[in-house]
């Protein structure tokens, strides 16, 4: 049987070898400097928007707080869309994704405006003050007749 193996000390470099630790440790450098690049630009970006922060700490938690909006807004929006095809108020996810979103991300808030649109937003708060009164009271209506019949009468 022949054995295609290269005899010790050919073939490609183990975590032991110093030549192998060289190469990855210049990688590990360039990553390091381009992350505190990426992290100086997004201090910079909270500085240039909104209130200006007083130290570069409350810079950074204002980050975290805009990054969590964030992926709360593609979390609620993600529900959204899975409840267009599966049961459940898809409609309503999807608005209230885009609405969350809206406060951070500039093509969500376009988005907002365009589905505010095409919704006739102004043209509902357009009627007369009866008809806007009378709608909020069958809605009311239809939620305490809905609370009544699942916990009294079923």
């Amino acid at each position: 049987m022949h054995d295609d193996r290269p005899p010790p000390g050919e073939g490609p470099p183990s975590p032991a070898d110093d030549d192998f630790d060289a190469p990855l440790g210049a990688v590990r450098q360039e990553l390091a400097e381009h992350w505190e690049n990426l992290v100086d630009a997004a201090i910079e970006a909270e500085y240039d928007t909104g209130i200006r922060e007083e130290t570069e700490e409350q810079a950074r938690r204002h980050i975290v707080i805009r990054l969590a909006t964030i992926v709360a807004g593609f979390v609620v929006l993600t529900g959204g869309l899975a409840m267009l095809v599966l049961p459940g108020p898809g409609i309503v996810g999807v608005v209230a994704g885009l609405g969350i979103l809206s406060t951070e991300l500039e093509w969500a808030a376009r988005l907002m405006a365009y589905v505010k649109k095409k919704a006739r937003y102004e043209d509902l708060q357009a009627q007369p003050m009866w008809v806007q009164a009378s709608m909020g009271l069958v809605a009311l209506c239809t939620l305490a007749g809905s609370l009544v019949y699942f916990t009294v009468l079923r």
